[in-house]
């Protein structure tokens, strides 16, 4: 039931104690006591069931909710496994909690707090981690992006790519990285009744952010731009694809250990690809999907294996595509939209990848067809396509949402400026900033889409025109714009603040690059891969 509150609330007051003294992880207890409710035994190890008669708990609000070990209710509770899928837990508190394999995915987390608790494998696909605290924890093989990372703080977690986060107060540990200096101050007391005087010495220390800097890291093995690189649960980066120093496509694949600073190849993708997308699936195999092989677009979708560096063939996609978006939602699903046929078709269609049964399902299409643009998720699930090209000359202003719990379109605000080959990011307050591109003319200007309102306003300009570009969202909440093409390769950066809707420029790249990747690692450093200047396509990489 949705509500199994007021089913309770009776039988609970009858059998137990006042309803109005009771706390819900209590009525949870009481219900399994009574059978009424039953638990999965997580016999399958870290992977999530979702079965009929486990608990089932979705769509009910759990804000401020307490789940402390220590009342001796969470001692009888075992929550490994349970599915807490788009439940609103906000300022919950998990402490000393088994929350091994639980999933979590499209919850409202904001302002959490988990401490000393166990969260091996556990599943945050889609949740807003917005001010959440993780301390003293377990989340290796945890399933959660490099964005959500970026809206939590961890203090002396063990991350899912193994490593432990710094040891640093949960409240600062979004700050960047400090070099502390130690000042030593001499105080002199005089007294007039004597004539010895005293010295004590204090000491004060000053705290200033490290100066920003970039940093040559190891070569890829193979030249290449229009690749993709995808972060896998351990934490390492896998590159996909793009065009080679031959300008053919690759079928290459290659991972960056960000421990050792180098790459490995590892299996090759069945076919060659550019213009592709890849994308993390909950299960932590990698799809793949479309893309463009040198002579034909393709339909064809396949899966890469991290345990084993080996690629599978899935499901075909219903259409071909290149140049589309992929996002994945809150139910698990991949929605993958637009795109090109590499014929005279600008795709509105849309299809749904579902990693249980290797298939592809058709959902309803977008307003217009188009390629070049951006898809994000929104806090509340839904996705915003932005902008893109409808046809070689025309670049597109329009935005709509996409709704998975419909599967329908809806047209939302247009921006100010239309645009193709631009950036967007999530910002924390969940808005949407959208910076550059091209639209006949190379774009400095940047703007913000709100989700409540459905409107955009114009923000401060970039210092530099750009398309083809990255932005990565940063641990201190700015957004950091790098590269890309204004007629020339540029190997400019900049920041933005979200506090002041300004762009502040920052120290230049190693080398000019557009049509590159860049990821941002477990421990907030971003890793800039490939891409091409005017000495051709690139292997180097480096790191902000």
């Amino acid at each position: 039931t949705k509500n199994p509150w007021a089913f309770a609330n009776a039988y609970y007051r009858a059998a137990h104690r006042q309803w109005d003294t009771i706390r819900k992880a209590d009525v949870i207890q009481f219900l399994k006591e009574k059978q009424l409710i039953g638990r999965n035994n997580c016999t399958n190890g870290c992977r999530t069931t979702k079965l009929d008669d486990i608990i089932r708990l979705n769509e009910l609000n759990f804000d401020k909710v307490h789940l402390a070990s220590e009342t001796g209710i969470l001692n009888k509770l075992n929550l490994q496994c349970t599915s807490f899928d788009q439940v609103s837990m906000s300022n919950a508190e998990f402490s000393s909690v088994d929350l091994n394999g639980v999933s979590f995915d499209g919850a409202q987390l904001d302002n959490a707090k988990f401490d000393g608790s166990s969260l091996l494998c556990a599943s945050f696909i889609g949740a807003n981690l917005t001010g959440a605290q993780f301390s003293n924890s377990d989340m290796t093989g945890a399933k959660i992006t490099e964005d959500q990372i970026k809206q939590a703080s961890f203090h002396n977690v063990t991350m899912p790519s193994g490593k432990k986060s710094e040891a640093a107060s949960p409240t600062t540990a979004k700050e960047p990285r400090i070099q502390t200096t130690t000042i030593k101050k001499t105080k002199i007391s005089t007294t007039t009744s004597s004539s010895s005087s005293s010295t004590s010495t204090t000491s004060t220390t000053l705290s200033t952010p490290a100066v920003p800097k970039w940093t040559m890291t190891g070569n890829m093995t193979d030249t290449r731009a229009f690749h993709i690189a995808s972060i896998l649960t351990n934490g390492t980066v896998l590159v996909t694809g793009g065009i080679g120093s031959d300008g053919n496509p690759l079928n290459s694949a290659e991972l960056y250990n960000p421990s050792t600073g180098t790459w490995a190849a590892t299996g090759n993708m069945s076919v060659k690809r550019r213009f592709h997308t890849a994308f993390v699936l909950k299960n932590g195999l990698v799809l793949v999907a479309g893309g463009f092989d040198g002579a034909y677009v393709l339909n064809s979708a396949e899966l890469h294996n991290p345990s084993t560096g080996t690629w599978t063939p899935t499901g075909n996609m219903s259409v071909k595509r290149r140049l589309h978006t992929v996002s994945t939602l809150a139910n698990g699903l991949v929605l993958v939209a637009g795109g090109h046929n590499g014929d005279t078709t600008y795709h509105n269609s849309a299809e749904l990848y579902n990693s249980s049964t290797d298939t592809w399902t058709t959902t309803a299409n977008m307003s217009v067809g188009r390629e070049y643009h951006t898809a994000s998720t929104l806090a509340d699930g839904k996705i915003l396509v932005a902008g893109g090209s409808s046809s070689s000359s025309v670049s597109l202003n329009s935005a709509e949402l996409y709704n998975p719990s419909t599967g329908t379109w809806t047209t939302t605000g247009s921006m100010n400026a239309a645009r193709r080959s631009h950036t967007a990011s999530r910002l924390a307050n969940g808005s949407i900033l959208v910076a550059g591109g091209f639209d006949g003319a190379y774009l400095n200007s940047a703007e913000l889409y709100s989700p409540s309102t459905g409107t955009w306003t114009t923000t401060g300009r970039m210092n530099a025109a750009r398309s083809t570009h990255t932005a990565s969202r940063l641990a201190n909440e700015s957004v950091l714009v790098a590269g890309g093409f204004d007629g020339a390769y540029l190997n400019s950066a900049e920041l933005y603040n979200p506090s002041t809707g300004t762009w502040t420029t920052v120290i230049n790249m190693s080398i000019a690059r557009s049509d590159h990747t860049a990821s941002t690692l477990a421990y907030g450093e971003v890793l800039f891969t490939g891409g091409q200047n005017s000495g051709g396509y690139l292997n180097s990489a480096e790191l902000y």
